[in-house]
């Protein structure tokens, strides 16, 4: 993981660079409207108005926008009304995203379209978020997440749900390098108070949206 003190956006242009082959997509994941119950109402406005001001900088950018959404499509407005289409959707069919488990699958069209890098927003991080980064790996259930298919995530505390500044310290205290599936533990599932930020060294996280 690398900690920024510094703009998403200003870092955004140097990772989507197609003529070098080098694309960076948007991906939502599980968002909706309304405000998650470990979330404030100031820190759901600074979300939404987040995601807004990312989604519109990264459109303009020429950025593809991939929405996934959890078991059944969901609109939420402060999305749509931005990026009116996106350019992909799927429905997860399990925990995971890139694990065949979506419908269709996401993992092909990030192939395919030879995205490099992704700037991540959405819901519940602490678990939806998180097994869509790193995969899955307990009870019997292997399933990869976007970090472990040489993809760049960018983002920020604000674009995710819940948005909890104090989660996010410069030293990062934990091991278990997600890319080893070496975490068999019952801390990788029951444990929702452990940031999902601070396992891979793919995931950079910003400290502000823009200067």
């Amino acid at each position: 993981m690398t900690i920024i003190n510094g703009s998403l956006l200003g870092d955004i242009v140097k990772f989507h660079k197609p003529e070098h082959h080098a694309n960076t997509a948007v991906i939502v994941i599980d968002e909706m409207d309304k405000k998650w119950s470990s979330e404030t109402v100031e820190n759901h406005l600074v979300r939404k108005q987040s995601q807004q001001e990312t989604l519109r900088f990264c459109k303009e950018l020429g950025c593809r926008i991939i929405v996934v959404h959890e078991h059944k499509e969901a609109h939420p407005r402060h999305i749509y009304d931005v990026i009116k289409k996106p350019d992909f959707h799927c429905t997860k069919q399990a925990l995971g995203v890139l694990n065949a488990k979506t419908e269709p699958p996401l993992l092909p069209f990030l192939k395919e379209r030879k995205i490099t890098s992704l700037v991540l927003m959405g819901g519940h991080y602490r678990m939806c978020v998180r097994e869509s980064l790193i995969g899955r790996c307990s009870f019997g259930l292997l399933s990869s997440g976007i970090l472990n298919h040489q993809i760049t995530v960018l983002t920020s505390p604000s674009l995710l749900a819940s948005y909890r500044p104090e989660m996010y310290q410069l030293e990062p205290k934990f091991s278990a390098d997600a890319c080893s599936f070496n975490n068999k533990n019952g801390d990788f599932i029951a444990d929702a108070q452990w940031p999902v930020f601070a396992l891979h060294t793919g995931m950079r996280i910003y400290t502000k949206i823009s200067d």
